[in-house]
């Protein structure tokens, strides 16, 4: 890893723990909005809707084929019409209440904090995100991760999604990596941070808690204490 000087990481599941905070504030709301009566269901039923149509709409996001606002609200109006829900109000407030308090939360993926105090004398590091302008910062904010880096590139502000190669383009300029021979993604979804990464020339880190293996030049960690090993 002797040419790298440059690493940029994804943020959420990478970094923040996204899962852990994302269900604990719906877990709060869900009681809070007394949803389980209205929908006859449990928050693990719930929640597991909600995760499905979450991803899907995330995953069209990234392919520019949806907006935010329908990532925003539409993960929770169809979670809502599942269970029988007709709450236009209450998708509106769940909506609004859940970004304004997910970002607040402060679970980390385990070694987050160890890992960026290892590699941080010796490279410079930035985050690439595909996630909300209003958001991404509040989170690195209040996760105490904020004075790691160097640059916070934000799709929404960028005008362009991982895995453009221009995000990745702008990245060199901006944070002055000089070539993609420097560089190194750092990411948890294969399609938008790794292959986008590989393509702009890009050495990529695929970070899969689950094993999930692939050929070189994709580098599979399972843990982030594996990176700190790697670097």
């Amino acid at each position: 890893m002797k040419k790298i000087t440059h690493l940029f990481f994804d943020l959420d599941h990478t970094l923040w723990d996204t899962d852990k905070n994302a269900e604990e504030s719906l877990r709060e709301l869900f009681h809070e909005l007394e949803i389980g009566p209205k929908g006859h269901c449990t928050f693990e039923a719930f929640h597991e809707v909600y995760r499905s149509h979450n991803n899907r709409l995330w995953g069209l996001y990234a392919e520019n084929k949806v907006g935010r606002e329908a990532v925003r609200t539409h993960r929770f109006q169809q979670t809502f019409q599942d269970f029988g829900i007709d709450d236009h109000a209450g998708v509106a407030h769940l909506a609004d209440e859940f970004v304004l308090r997910t970002p607040q939360k402060k679970h980390l993926i385990p070694g987050a904090h160890e890992l960026l105090k290892y590699v941080s004398p010796n490279y410079r590091l930035s985050i690439i995100t595909n996630g909300f302008r209003e958001t991404q910062h509040i989170k690195l904010r209040e996760s105490g991760l904020l004075d790691y880096f160097e640059h916070i590139i934000i799709s929404e502000e960028v005008g362009y999604h991982k895995p453009d190669p221009y995000i990745f383009r702008h990245a060199i300029e901006l944070s002055g990596a000089g070539g993609p021979e420097n560089c190194m993604m750092i990411g948890d979804t294969l399609p938008t941070d790794v292959l986008g990464a590989l393509n702009a020339g890009w050495k990529a880190v695929h970070y899969s808690p689950d094993g999930e293996q692939h050929p070189e030049p994709v580098i599979t960690i399972t843990s982030l204490q594996q990176l700190q090993e790697l670097l």
